[in-house]
């Protein structure tokens, strides 16, 4: 296994990844993220991960945030999207990927990593928690239109 930001040949194994993990959202609008994580901010992270054969099998997306929930120290690495091929977990994938997520959030300064997910993602949920993460709050968004 291999992880590593990606370089440009790349590109079309990414958003495979990106559409199996979020398929609702449309090509365009990931490669628009896409060009923001991979544009050069210091402040935003991806890396893919590559099996023993050289097939993309996972990423991680992050960044530094301000703050998080419960997090005491600025700024914060945030693990904003993870995701690993379902025939391919199990393997320490998931956690080769947080852990080149933690070492980038270190080398940028910060002292504590956060993430979410949907309450429902039990399986996210579980991930998180053997990697350490704790849960610290869970969060109902609401939405109303107006016109």
């Amino acid at each position: 296994m291999k992880i590593q930001p990606p370089t440009s040949e790349d590109i079309p194994v990414w958003l495979a990844l990106r559409q199996a993990l979020w398929p609702h959202g449309p090509a365009a609008e990931h490669v628009e993220e896409m060009v923001l994580y991979g544009g050069g901010d210091p402040e935003m992270a991806v890396f893919l991960a590559f099996d023993d054969e050289g097939a993309g099998c996972g990423f991680a997306e992050a960044c530094l945030r301000s703050h998080a929930e419960d997090c005491t120290t600025r700024p914060v690495g945030y693990l904003e999207g993870i995701f690993v091929l379902p025939e391919q977990r199990g393997r320490g994938i998931g956690r080769a990927l947080v852990t080149a997520v933690q070492d980038w959030a270190v080398a940028c300064g910060c002292r504590e990593m956060a993430s979410d997910c949907l309450h429902e993602n039990v399986e996210s949920i579980e991930f998180h928690k053997r990697l350490g993460f704790e849960v610290v709050d869970t969060l109902v968004h609401f939405r109303r239109g107006i016109v």
